[in-house]
């Protein structure tokens, strides 16, 4: 089972295995037509959304994470798939943020910690709409490198696709490190 136990606690942010009681905040959370414009259509039910998850939780490669903040209240989810341990690769699936923009980079951060240092892969994979300006940014700017474009009819524009490795990312991250510890103290 692909869930990962211990809770990962930031500056602003913690991030913890996602679990079958999370169906609902989900669900409301996938069902915000702003936050997930960019991604694939909603669960058609809150029930719908708790299979979602047990099914994720039994999943070999995938990690499924609740991103809150430090009080305890859940602001987003954070996924990874098809973690593959011979190839030392991972996906950076669906993130979905409801708290600051810092909290978002601390998210990203963490979950890509997770899993350089964690699930030990050398790449992590990526996948942005394009018309997602802000986190093909984001991706760009800790250190992502563009490997092809594959049309979207759904979305009427490109996906891109992306690779970041270990070096480029720590290279890239003292930078953000930097902005988090700046602005987590501000209320």
């Amino acid at each position: 089972m692909a869930v990962y136990s211990k809770v990962l606690t930031g500056k602003t942010i913690r991030m913890r295995a996602m679990e079958e009681s999370d169906a609902e905040v989900t669900f409301n959370m996938r069902n915000d037509p702003e936050k997930t414009k960019f991604l694939n259509s909603p669960p058609e039910s809150v029930e719908a959304q708790r299979i979602y998850i047990a099914k994720q939780r039994k999943a070999v490669d995938d990690y499924y994470f609740m991103i809150e903040d430090l009080a305890g209240n859940p602001i987003g989810m954070k996924a990874f798939s098809n973690y593959c341990p011979e190839m030392k690769t991972v996906e950076s699936g669906r993130f979905i943020g409801f708290g600051s923009q810092i909290q978002h980079i601390e998210a990203l951060i963490m979950g890509f910690d997770f899993a350089f240092d964690i699930l030990g892969v050398d790449k992590v994979l990526m996948t942005v709409i394009e018309n997602n300006k802000t986190m093909h940014s984001l991706q760009q700017r800790l250190g992502a490198r563009e490997t092809n474009r594959v049309f979207m009819p759904a979305f009427g524009c490109d996906s891109i696709h992306s690779e970041l490795n270990r070096d480029d990312y720590l290279a890239a991250r003292k930078k953000a490190e930097n902005i988090i510890e700046r602005f987590s103290g501000r209320k």
